[in-house]
Formats: C-alpha cells, structure tokens, sequence
C-alpha cells in the first residue's frame, strides 16, 4: 500500500458517556481526530433481529499507523455521512506502518 491510496478523509469519534439529571448514563461521541484514509466496501447483507429487517454495510478503512493511544473498537468512524462502528483493528505492512479497520454500519 503507498501512501498516495489514502485519499478518503475520515473523522474518528470516541464514546463520552454521562450522567443526566435522571441518573441515566448517556452516551454520545465526540471528535477525537481527522485522519486520511482508504476505503474497500466489503459488501452487506440484511438480517432480521426482533421482527426488525436491519441492512449493513461493510467497509475496512486503512490509515497510517499513528500514535493513536486512544483508537479503540469504542472509536466509531464518521465517513461520508454516515457512522461506522469498528470491529476489527490490525496492523499491516511490516514495521506496523497501517492500520486495517474492519467496520460495520447497521442502517
């Protein structure tokens, strides 16, 4: 993979959660980093869970392997539009110099 590939701007969100006036944890992301990345779809299927037709899509990101102390499988990924929750991380390419990202978006 060169460097040249990643030319898909991606935001990286990382999970913040609170307590509300009620005492319910919420959850919500937050910005955490903008990284250039590459994008393969993967393909998708459809699934039913809980009498609920439930579509996915299937994508793995590449990105430069940074010093990303704290990229977890909680970070969820902001592409196109759309979120994107992360399932897989692999380091690739010797010497660690990518990230593969394998990710699932439930629509």
């Amino acid at each position: 993979m060169q460097i040249a590939d990643l030319d898909r701007r991606i935001t990286l969100e990382n999970p913040t959660r609170f307590t509300d006036t009620y005492g319910e944890e919420i959850l919500t992301y937050a910005f955490y980093r903008e990284v250039w990345a590459k994008a393969d779809w993967e393909g998708g299927g459809i699934n039913e869970e809980s009498e609920k037709i439930t579509a996915t899509s299937k994508l793995i990101f590449y990105i430069r392997n940074l010093d990303l102390a704290d990229f977890t499988t909680d970070t969820r990924i902001e592409f196109d539009s759309k979120y994107y929750y992360i399932h897989v991380i692999n380091q690739i390419e010797g010497r660690e110099q990518f990230m593969e990202i394998l990710t699932e978006q439930k629509v």
